[in-house]
């Protein structure tokens, strides 16, 4: 090309460019036009691609569809039409197209990535908007079904997925915000519990030794002092104290009880009477079927007006003292256990006083008994362990001819058989059934024998209630001529109920018998007590109560009859 003349190529080239902006600035509003209509969605390359290949094989089999489409065919959509011409290839029809538009006769699986999402959260296109619907509506109306048909198959056999519902329990819908500038809680918070003993005593605690003292005092009027068979009303004054000592250690247990009583006439006959009693025991555990058990106990008492042995015309009751102690050891082999216990009791009787001064000594009845006891048996089951028990002793006076020049010592023997009893907190203790004997030395006197009770149980039927059944059988000595003695039973049944945390209630049963070997016959004794305590706090608390003695004998002078009343304070620790 040859350079226009006089000027060269420069000029030609501006003109060229400034022909080229004018263009670009008159189509570019075209341009833009085309760009403001939004597509529907972006199209996958396979799927334009397997519509592509659908329509081809449709268009030579499609039939020209007659009739008119059906009444619920609805408004036809909009067929997909791309701005940019040839985009895609002619089509004359959609006919026998499947799922993203394969053909349903073609065994080849549509290309791209699996549509697992079940339809949740929106809903799936029709899958007639990937191309042009057909002109003739009852054919597209065909393909359509033929279409569902194509989809359920590949699907066969699959569980439907209903509409999800909202598990309100596992799932709660949300609720107000809640506060999040809470408290810091405790890092050791304590419960508290309420005192189910709320009246109970704290007591004094010393270690491992917890000392509960209380004492009591108050008024009893009586309408026989001395409780004797001509005894005379009078308003005494009554002093109570008692104390008890346990120990907390882990193995070993060990206790110590006092209760001491003393009465005090302050209007009516004149009367003074004190009453102690001391004991105390232990328990050894060596090992873990060897039991070690001891006891040892001191009474002072006043001799019973009521008894043979009491001398008739003395203007006092003359004092009587036990001291007694014991220590048993017990083995268990298995289901069987023995065990074997030494008793010693020694017993101390005071000087007789009469009104014109005068005094009778009774050293002569003073004694000593001592005897050793043989238990074995088996257990049932942990509750139920009966046993049989065999026992000899000797009882010696401490002068071997007495005052009417009798020898009272003899040999003791004793026959029991019985059952121990150990049902938690229920019912504890134990109930024997049995024959004893005493001999006595001196030809002249007979053998005291007998039947033998004995026992002692706690029973608790119910929370708040405790009852306490006792059994005793015991020999007593004489001293006149000819009297070989008596067999002495008693049997007692206290109950406490607990009404309320700060009131107990309490009951008291005890019957008498006593065989007489002097051909007086028997002498009956009845009495009953019953009593309130009102606790006003853990310390102090308010007692009332009533009680009822008497005595039948065909001896005049063993006939008694008592009835008081008691009112009066306790203090406790």
């Amino acid at each position: 090309m040859e350079a226009p003349p006089g000027g060269g190529f420069r000029p030609a080239s501006i003109v060229c460019l400034l022909t080229a902006l004018l263009g670009t600035t008159v189509l570019a509003p075209h341009a833009l036009a085309q760009q403001q209509a939004p597509l529907r969605g972006p199209v996958g390359e396979n799927v334009l691609q397997a519509q592509s290949n659908g329509r081809r094989i449709l268009a030579q089999n499609t039939v020209p569809p007659t009739g008119t489409p059906p009444p619920d065919s609805g408004i036809p959509s909009r067929p997909y039409e791309p701005l940019s011409p040839g985009a895609l290839p002619p089509v004359t029809g959609d006919e026998g197209l499947g799922l993203r538009g394969v053909p349903l006769d073609s065994d080849l699986l549509p290309s791209g990535p699996a549509d697992d999402s079940n339809n949740l959260g929106a809903q799936s296109p029709p899958v007639d908007q990937f191309g042009p619907i057909p002109e003739d509506r009852a054919a597209r109306t065909v393909a359509s079904r033929r279409v569902r048909a194509a989809v359920d198959e590949e699907t066969t056999n699959s569980i439907p997925n209903p509409p999800i519902e909202q598990n309100r329990e596992a799932n709660p819908p949300a609720g107000p915000a809640e506060r999040d500038n809470l408290p810091e809680p405790a890092i050791e918070r304590r419960a508290i519990r309420p005192d189910p003993e709320p009246f109970a005593p704290f007591g004094i605690r010393a270690g491992t030794v917890t000392l509960r003292p209380s004492i009591s005092t108050g008024l009893r009027a009586t309408t026989n002092a001395d409780g004797s068979s001509d005894g005379s009303g009078a308003l005494l004054s009554e002093t109570r104290l008692r104390a008890r000592a346990t120990t907390d250690w882990s193995r070993h247990s060990a206790w110590l009880d006092f209760d001491g009583l003393y009465d005090k006439s302050l209007v009516g006959e004149d009367y003074s009477a004190p009453n102690i009693a001391l004991r105390s025991g232990f328990q050894l555990d060596l090992g873990a079927r060897t039991t070690v058990k001891g006891e040892a106990g001191y009474r002072y008492r006043q001799e019973d007006p009521s008894a043979p042995t009491t001398i008739v015309g003395t203007s006092n009751r003359p004092a009587v003292q036990d001291i007694d102690a014991n220590l048993g050891v017990r083995r268990e082999f298995g289901q069987f256990f023995a065990d074997v216990k030494g008793n010693v009791d020694h017993t101390t009787y005071g000087n007789a006083e009469f009104s014109d001064g005068t005094t009778t000594s009774q050293k002569d009845r003073d004694n000593t008994f001592a005897s050793v006891a043989l238990r074995g048996g088996f257990e049932m089951s942990p509750a139920i362990k009966p046993f049989a028990e065999v026992e000899i002793g000797k009882l010696m006076y401490d002068e071997a001819v007495d005052s009417n020049g009798f020898r009272r010592s003899g040999m003791r023997t004793g026959l029991r058989g019985g059952v121990e009893l150990d049902i938690r907190e229920k019912l504890t203790g134990e109930l024997a059934l049995g024959y004893l004997r005493q001999d006595i030395e001196d030809d002249r006197l007979n053998a005291v024998e007998g039947l033998s009770v004995d026992g002692a149980i706690k029973w608790s039927p119910q929370r708040g209630t405790d009852v306490d059944i006792g059994l005793l059988t015991r020999i007593e000595g004489a001293t006149a001529p000819g009297d070989s003695g008596s067999i002495f039973y008693e049997g007692t049944v206290g109950i406490k109920r607990q009404a309320r945390a700060n009131l107990d209630l309490k009951a008291n049963l005890f019957v008498s018998l006593r065989d007489n070997k002097d051909d007086t016959g028997w002498d009956k004794g009845f009495g009953a007590e019953i009593g309130a305590t009102y606790w006003f706090n853990r310390f102090f608390g308010l007692d009332i109560s009533a009680r009822h003695e008497l005595t039948r004998s065909e001896v005049d002078t063993r006939n008694t009859n008592e009835t008081s009343i008691f009112v009066g304070v306790t203090l406790q620790r």
